[in-house]
Order: C-alpha cells, then sequence, then structure tokens
C-alpha cells in the first residue's frame, strides 16, 4: 500500500481529552483534532491535543491519561476549583447565593461528590466565577491578578460547555456568568448571555409546570426533554432556574428598554416557595404568576382585572377574569389546585415577591413609560392618566397585603429576627422605584402637559419620599449586614434611580439638593467595593463595578447640574449627551427634558414637604389644547376632565404608596431588632 494513505502511526496515538470527555471521535491531528478546533478547546480550556511524552511513547492510552500530575507539572496550572473546594462553595452559598437563590445548598456537597456523569462540574466553573474574589486561603484572600486570570479562564471554560447541550445545569451556570457580568460592569458581555438563556428555558419546557407542558406538533419531535425530578426539592430547584432567568430577562428590559422574551404566551409558572420550606423539604403548593398579555394590556384596555395571580392556566392573565380575580398578592390570594385544594399562602417567600416586584417595574416600562401617546389627542391622553391611576392602584395594593413579616424587609420575623431578608430589601426598594418611574411624568410635567390639571405635587411628594425612603433602606442593609457581602445590581438600580430623581427634584422645584443624594451615591460605592471583594488589588474590580459604573454617573449629573446653575448650562443637554451603556436606563431623555420647562415656567416651591395642601396642583400655563380631528372634542373632553378629576380627589392624594421601616412599627422596636455589622 502507499505509504501516503498509511495513517497507521496516527491510528496509535491516543484521542484527546476533549473528544474521550465528550465521547466523540478523534480525527487525531496536531497539535488540535478537527472537534477541538471546530470549539477552540485547545486555546479556551487548555485541554486539546494530548502530546505524548517520549518515554511514554510505548504506553497504553489508559495509562498516558492516569498522569495528571505530570499534566499539572508541564503546564504549571492548579486545579482551584478541587484544591479550594470547601471555600468555595462555601464563599458561594454565603455571598451569592442570597441574590440568585437556585441551588439547594443541603447536601450540595454530597451531590458533587456523587455525580459520576461530571454534569456538576460546569456548575462548580461558575461558582468559582461568581465567588472566587470571596475566597480565602488560610485565612488569607487571593491575590487579585491570580483570581482575575483564573475568573476569565472559567468563564471561557462555562461559556464553552454550557453552549455545549441542554441541562439545567448548563442554565445554573450562565445564570451566575450573566449575574457575574453585569455587577463587574459588563453589560454587552451579559446581554446575549441573558438572551440566550429565556430561549433555552423555554426550548428545555421549564418556563411551565411539568403538569402542564404541552405537546406541540413539529416535524421533529423534541425527543430531549429533561427527566422528571428525582425528588420535589429537584422540581423546585428547576422552578427557581426559570425564574432568575425571568429576573435577568425584566432587568434588560426595564435597563435597556427592550421587549421582554418571556411573555404569557411562554410562561405558566407557579411562584417559588419559601426559602426555609425548600431547604427543608417541605412541599407547599404556591398559584401561579399572571404575566399581562400584550394585547389585553394595550393602552385603551383595562389592566384593572387582570389577574395576579390564577389557579391554573385555563385562567391565566390573558384571559377574562372577574372581580373575584382582581389582582391580589399571594398573602391575600388563595389559588387552588384543579382538585379544589386549598393552598397555604404563607409559604410564599420573600423570593416570590422579589419576582412580583421586578414584573411591576417592567409592567411600568413596557405598559406606562414606552407608550406611544399623541398628547395633542386628548382621548389618548385620557387613556394614558387612566393607565397612570391603574398601575398605581396596583402598586398601592401591592404594599396593602404584603404580610407583616416582610414590609420591614424581614427584619421582624420570628425566624432570624433582625436580620434584612436580601430578596426581601431588593423587592422593597424596586417597588419604591417603580413609584417614583410611575409618578416622575405627573411630578415634572413637560411642555406636552400643559393646560391639564394633574396631581403634581402628590406625585412629586411620592417621588421625593420614595427616594428617601430607598437611601435608608439601601443604608441600612449595608450597615446591617457584614461588609464582605455584596448585593445585587438591582439594589445599584434602585438607589441610581432615586439619586437622580432627588437631582431632578431640586432642579425642577428650585429646593435644596437634599443629603440623601449624597449618601445614595456613598451606598453606590459601598457596593462596589463589598462586589469587588477584599484581595490584594481589588482597585480595578472596584473601579469598573456596574455600582461604581452607577455612582459615577450620578456625580456627572451633578456636576452637569452644579454648571447649569452657575454658568447657565442646561443639565438637559448634558444628561442627554450621556453615551455610555446606561444612556437608556429607566428614561432618562424623558424624564429630564422636564427640567428645561421648568426653567421657563418659574415654578418655585420653596419647601421639601409639597403636600402642605392635598388640594394643590401646579398649574403649567393656559395653553390650550391641540385636538386632532379623529378625537372626538366633546366626548374625550369630558372623559379627561374626568380622569383628571379623579386624579385630584383625597381619595387618590392621601393613599399610602411608599414602603418604609417606620411605617410597620414603632421606632424603638426597630432599634431592637437592628444589630449593625452582625
Amino acid at each position: 500500500m502507499d505509504s501516503a494513505y498509511d495513517n497507521s502511526p496516527e491510528a496509535e496515538l491516543p484521542s484527546c481529552a476533549g473528544c474521550r470527555k465528550r465521547k466523540l471521535k478523534c480525527s487525531r491531528q496536531k497539535p488540535a483534532c478537527s472537534n477541538c478546533e471546530r470549539l477552540g478547546e485547545l486555546t479556551v480550556c487548555g485541554e486539546g491535543w494530548f502530546e505524548v511524552p517520549q518515554e511514554l511513547d510505548d504506553s497504553s492510552e489508559e495509562e498516558v491519561f492516569e498522569q495528571p500530575s505530570r499534566r499539572a507539572a508541564s503546564s504549571d496550572h492548579t486545579d482551584i476549583v478541587h484544591d479550594l473546594f470547601d471555600e468555595l462553595v462555601e464563599a458561594y452559598f454565603d455571598h451569592v447565593q442570597p441574590w440568585i437563590p437556585m441551588i439547594n445548598m443541603r447536601g450540595f456537597k454530597e451531590r458533587v461528590q456523587e455525580d459520576t456523569e461530571q454534569r456538576m462540574t460546569i456548575v462548580l466553573q461558575a461558582m468559582a466565577v461568581a465567588a472566587l474574589r470571596h475566597v480565602q486561603r488560610n485565612g488569607q484572600p487571593l491575590e487579585a491578578d491570580f483570581a482575575k486570570s483564573e475568573t476569565s479562564r472559567l468563564r471561557r471554560c462555562v461559556m464553552l460547555g454550557a453552549m455545549d447541550g441542554l441541562s439545567v445545569e448548563n442554565l445554573q451556570a450562565l445564570i451566575m456568568i450573566a449575574f457575574t457580568d453585569i455587577g463587574d460592569g459588563n453589560l454587552s458581555r451579559a446581554w446575549p448571555i441573558i438572551g440566550s438563556l429565556t430561549r433555552t428555558v423555554e426550548y428545555m419546557g421549564l418556563s411551565v409546570e411539568a403538569e402542564d407542558c404541552p405537546n406541540r406538533p413539529a416535524v421533529l419531535p423534541d425527543d430531549s426533554s429533561l427527566p422528571p425530578p428525582l425528588e420535589w426539592t429537584e422540581e423546585e430547584e428547576r422552578r427557581r432556574v426559570f425564574w432568575n432567568i425571568f429576573i435577568l430577562d425584566r432587568f434588560s428590559s426595564v435597563v435597556k428598554g427592550w421587549n421582554t422574551s418571556l411573555t404569557a404566551a411562554d410562561v405558566y409558572r407557579r411562584l417559588p416557595i419559601c426559602g426555609g420550606n425548600w431547604f427543608h423539604a417541605e412541599p407547599a403548593i404556591t398559584p401561579y404568576f399572571g404575566i399581562w398579555d400584550h394585547s389585553r394590556a394595550k393602552m385603551g384596555n383595562s389592566i384593572t382585572f387582570l389577574p395576579g395571580h390564577y389557579p391554573s392556566p385555563s385562567h391565566s392573565a390573558g384571559g377574562e377574569a372577574t372581580d373575584a380575580e382582581a389582582p391580589k398578592p399571594p398573602s391575600s390570594h388563595a389559588a387552588h389546585h384543579d382538585s379544589n385544594s386549598s393552598v397555604d399562602m404563607s409559604k410564599v417567600g420573600a423570593f416570590a415577591y422579589y419576582v412580583e416586584s421586578i414584573e411591576s417595574l417592567s409592567q411600568i416600562t413596557t405598559y406606562f413609560l414606552q407608550a406611544k401617546i399623541d398628547f395633542t389627542n386628548r382621548l389618548e391622553v385620557s387613556l394614558w392618566l387612566t393607565r397612570f391611576k391603574e398601575l398605581d392602584l396596583r402598586l398601592v395594593h401591592w404594599k396593602m397585603y404584603l404580610p407583616q413579616q416582610w414590609k420591614d424587609s424581614g427584619i421582624s420575623r420570628e425566624i432570624m429576627p433582625g436580620v434584612m431578608d436580601p430578596n426581601m430589601t431588593a423587592a422593597n426598594a424596586t417597588h419604591n422605584t417603580s413609584l417614583i418611574l410611575l409618578h416622575q411624568r405627573i411630578a415634572y410635567p413637560d411642555v406636552e402637559l400643559n393646560g391639564i390639571r394633574l396631581p403634581s405635587l402628590c406625585s412629586a411628594d411620592t417621588c421625593y419620599n420614595a427616594a428617601m425612603e430607598t437611601a435608608n433602606i439601601t443604608t441600612r442593609y449595608l450597615e446591617g449586614s457584614s461588609s464582605t457581602l455584596p448585593v445585587s445590581p438591582q439594589l445599584g438600580i434602585c438607589a441610581f434611580v432615586s439619586g437622580r430623581v432627588l437631582l431632578v427634584h431640586c432642579r425642577y422645584y428650585k429646593t435644596e439638593l437634599a443629603d440623601e443624594f449624597g449618601i445614595l451615591v456613598k451606598n453606590l460605592k459601598l457596593m462596589s467595593y463589598r462586589w469587588a471583594g477584599h484581595g490584594k488589588g481589588a482597585q480595578d474590580a472596584y473601579d469598573s463595578s456596574f455600582f461604581y459604573q452607577l455612582s459615577n454617573r450620578l456625580q456627572s449629573l451633578y456636576q452637569d447640574y452644579q454648571n447649569g446653575v452657575q454658568g447657565g448650562l442646561s443639565i438637559t443637554t448634558s444628561m442627554n449627551a450621556q453615551a455610555s451603556d446606561f444612556s437608556n436606563i429607566l428614561g432618562d431623555s424623558t424624564t429630564h427634558q422636564n427640567l428645561q420647562y421648568a426653567a421657563a415656567a418659574d415654578m418655585l416651591p420653596q419647601t421639601s414637604d409639597l403636600m402642605s395642601s392635598a388640594q394643590n396642583h401646579v398649574d403649567l400655563g393656559n395653553n390650550q389644547w391641540q385636538v386632532d380631528a379623529q378625537s372626538s372634542p366633546t366626548n374625550s373632553r369630558d372623559e379627561l376632565s374626568t380622569i383628571s378629576q379623579m386624579l385630584m380627589n383625597n381619595d387618590f392624594l392621601e393613599m399610602d404608596r411608599i414602603i418604609s421601616f417606620e411605617d410597620m412599627m414603632p421606632t424603638g422596636e426597630i432599634a431592637q431588632y437592628f444589630k449593625p455589622n452582625t
């Protein structure tokens, strides 16, 4: 046979490590086989072609691959995941798990040890990416450069491995990566991961309950669905994986103004159960959570009776609802199985309320702030104001029906009294942020709203006090928790929006800037410090984090404001000229256009207590409405006048909207529960 076709020498070479791991046929090419070259295995994970040492040339394939120490020595590479396994797992569950609760920590180490298929390897690698900066070895933090290089290497491994198949572990790993990328300030790296997660979670059938999973006709039916969970805790873990992806989807939608990916057409999921029940494996039933159908919630359709929860997919938020199905939070709405068995709603915990709060924020962004309204058409304006009133009422009801133990973020709980629950803290701060975003256009009206009576002072008071309470909430959490514990980027968003509205408020109404503005900037820097970890040389991570970028932006807005006051420069110009990743955060361009009109209108209330009279309203001028030909002058004027009058009614003005610790218990009791730096 021609020697050119004699490939027997290559046939004697062993398969590479990557092909062995994936059980693929190896082409045995040098320096990388076709599979490794296609997957980038050689450059990414350092496990490409395995060069056979000369002295082992005659050894069998099994003997060659039983030399891990030789490989480690030749590459001078430390297996950080296994060398610091206990420290890494502890750091993850202490620092990261509270914000993305999706892995049952009870028996986790045993699951890893029993993982014969190595499915947990990618989870451990992602844990290292998220928590390595918080790991200590021999009581000392890891060197920042070492932690950074290992984190970067492991992130590449996770990204490669997670795209290699569909599994719950892959989803968990990508959630950790996306969460970490956001906190690191690398938002452009997080968005494509979140986009992939929202589609993959649907492919895997995790956006619906197992018993509700539909059989959809397809040319090639899916035969790769997940096996049934072995126990109830695994089922809840899958449910929590979905809700964490849901939160990431809503976060990206709110921050960037994008459409949500997980919609009512795709989601039929029960809310996550209380963390204590999950940890102790105590099953209980929670209601399905109502996601609004876009066609049902479009402008002009009432959202008053869209249910917040429902007992089964046949009663979803996309269907018709009666007064009995009016939206109520889990604490007051009794959901039922198809068998009509009662559900104990006391088992719904802080994570479920966090899901609800961030969905409310998303609803305000999608169905109010982004609504396209012709403000020369009185009918459209009346529909817009009606939507404002309906959304405001839903937020009031959400606060009203919160269980007592969650109104103060869990400080008064019988279990762990005095400790603020991370998810409930984020939920309460997000609720106040929703109020700010909903009321800001009414509180600081621009020229488009000239000629209409609005409860502007009521809304301004709502925005101002919600921002003050958010400063209080974030300060209390930072002071009452360990200085080594990071916080969620969602709290950073809440602090940023609150600081921004305080700046807008003082500029618009020409009052002194509240001290809480500086407190919020300081809190964002503390959040950045916590996120970076305490390793030597962690300054780079501190300077680039999401929180530090937000604090810098607030300071930049303040400087622009100062320049505008002293030199006549409009703050609006500098705000709209921002070209950073945060240029679209939560409606900058809409809210801050109002500042230029404030100077022109010369409105000068001199007190921060704007609600001295509930009947007061801001009259921006005597401009007449320009009604287009498609609007009925009589009917539309009546509808607009009616909703305007309703918004000026004392029942609306005096609603209890804002979450405040002091409203929930006497100050002395708060001091009793509050234990700084525990």
